[in-house]
């Protein structure tokens, strides 16, 4: 009974999402719909209670996929609620009459069990909603709330950002925002599923979300998914991650349980239990989430092992000063002038070095102006990193040193595109210095760490400011063992491995 009615929802999902591949509202609002193998594997993460009535809340919930799982799930339990009041929210008004049809599957379902359904459906702005009613101290509170929010980016002269700043939520984008104030509907022990991207586990953009979900509530499960593909009917190009959460007050002894699958088959299964301070740990201000699975753990001992933070050599890393398309017209040229300086991109960089000028669609030369003056860097030794990398590529981070003496004794422009590791926005102290970073960043063992809690194929400056560094003197050490190009990546793994460890 239960299968059936599960098929003949997943049945008018998909060939709603058929329907509107090209919906520009789909496109608007950045919906990916739950196929049904994955809501009802996240309903089922929830814990059963012993209540008579129990309240519950999808917010953004589509066509009900969601919804639906939660009550075949209800209807599974030995000790059902007599009542359950469902609340929905869906602002795209397109998609209500599929919704609505859903809901009636639902309400005969639970009929058929002898339970009582209260539907509340909203046809409004979650964000702007929720806000008014926490404002005005009168929302109501949840049992078990439900999400799989929209993935778009919150701008900064967004309503929706202004309300939320009014209440003291600061996130860069709508999903952060609907965990955010979801995780405030909850009733003492209330409990929240939620679909996301693993984007708000690291990075300086979601501490102040990561900060708030840990001070104010539970982690109790975090499933992750090998590959990005097959997870939604849709493509869906950001690493996902299903958690559930608790409105309890945290400790660290608390163990999280950390799942992961392939993709959406469930029946293949791993599982570990982890300590809080082993996911979050204790000296860490960022707060970065590291989902290391248990085979990774010599790994993160290696790491952690190094002698050093950031803080602790005479140098560090920012992120490139210069974006090409804000310069003004006509300073970005193809030829050189006596005027002109190298800019740098992640194009330029070869076999750990950096090779300029190339034969490329950008330009590689910039005129200086009063208006860049500010943003180009003197000539040097410098190490850059790449930020962003593709899903193709086998690497995450990917490091090259740019030397002045052989490309351009003059100032250069370090694009946006790349991070730079430097001593007050000159060079690094020598050469081998510049050799061992770049090798050590160029290693697996940093690429791998790097993974364990990052989803994401952006490098951030705060990710870098996060890692374990050699000792300056091992630095030069390792930058001594090559000359003019970077060896092998076994070679490398050889030589990080022989000398550190």
């Amino acid at each position: 009974m239960v299968i059936d009615f599960l098929k003949e929802i997943d049945k008018t999902t998909n060939i709603t999402s058929i329907k509107r591949s090209d919906d520009m509202n789909k496109q608007l609002n950045e919906q990916y719909f739950t196929p049904m193998g994955i809501a009802f594997f996240m309903a089922s993460m929830f814990k059963p209670v012993k209540k008579k009535e129990i309240a519950f809340m999808d917010a953004g919930a589509g066509v009900g996929n969601l919804t639906a799982a939660f009550i075949a799930y209800v209807c599974s339990w030995k000790v059902k609620p007599v009542k359950i009041t469902v609340t929905l929210f869906e602002i795209d008004r397109t998609i209500i009459e599929e919704l609505r049809t859903n809901l009636e599957l639902c309400i005969k379902m639970c009929t058929r069990y002898n339970i009582q359904v209260e539907i509340i459906l909203k046809n409004e702005n979650f964000i702007s909603s929720t806000v008014q009613e926490l404002k005005e101290e009168r929302a109501i509170l949840y049992d078990y709330i439900i999400l799989n929010p929209p993935y778009k980016k919150l701008n900064t002269n967004a309503n929706e950002k202004k309300l939320l700043t009014s209440i003291g939520i600061e996130v860069p984008n709508y999903y952060a925002a609907f965990v955010s104030l979801s995780h405030r509907l909850l009733k003492r022990k209330g409990q929240l599923v939620s679909i996301t991207p693993r984007s708000f586990c690291n990075g300086q953009y979601f501490k102040s979300f990561r900060n708030d979900l840990l001070e104010n509530t539970k982690l109790e499960w975090i499933h992750m998914f090998d590959s990005r593909k097959d997870i939604f009917y849709d493509d869906v190009i950001q690493e996902t991650i299903i958690m559930l959460l608790t409105k309890r007050s945290p400790k660290v002894k608390n163990s999280i349980i950390i799942t992961e699958t392939l993709n959406d088959d469930f029946s293949r299964i791993k599982k570990i239990k982890k300590k809080f301070d082993n996911v979050v740990y204790p000296y860490d201000e960022e707060k970065i989430l590291r989902l290391t699975k248990e085979d990774d753990l010599i790994i993160v001992e290696k790491m952690h092992s190094l002698p050093c933070r950031l803080e602790n050599l005479c140098f560090t890393v920012s992120t490139g000063p210069v974006v090409d398309f804000r310069e003004k017209k006509g300073l970005l040229r193809f030829e050189g002038t006596q005027t002109s300086v190298p800019i740098i991109y992640p194009e330029h960089f070869s076999k750990g070095f950096v090779n300029w000028p190339i034969n490329s669609k950008k330009p590689g030369h910039l005129i200086q102006d009063k208006s860049n003056i500010n943003n180009l860097r003197a000539p040097g030794i410098y190490v850059l990193v790449k930020r962003m990398s593709s899903k193709e590529e086998k690497k995450r981070i990917v490091a090259a040193v740019y030397d002045s003496k052989y490309i351009c004794k003059s100032s250069v422009a370090f694009d946006n595109k790349v991070n730079y590791y430097h001593s007050e926005k000159k060079g690094l102290l020598s050469k081998n210095q510049a050799k061992g970073l770049s090798l050590y960043l160029n290693s697996s063992l940093v690429d791998f760490y790097f993974r364990t809690f990052s989803g994401s194929t952006q490098v951030n400056v705060s990710d870098l400011k996060s890692l374990r560094y050699p000792t300056n003197n091992m630095l030069e050490r390792l930058g001594a063992s090559y000359r003019n190009a970077l060896p092998s990546q076994e070679k490398i793994d050889q030589i990080i491995n022989d000398f550190l460890f």
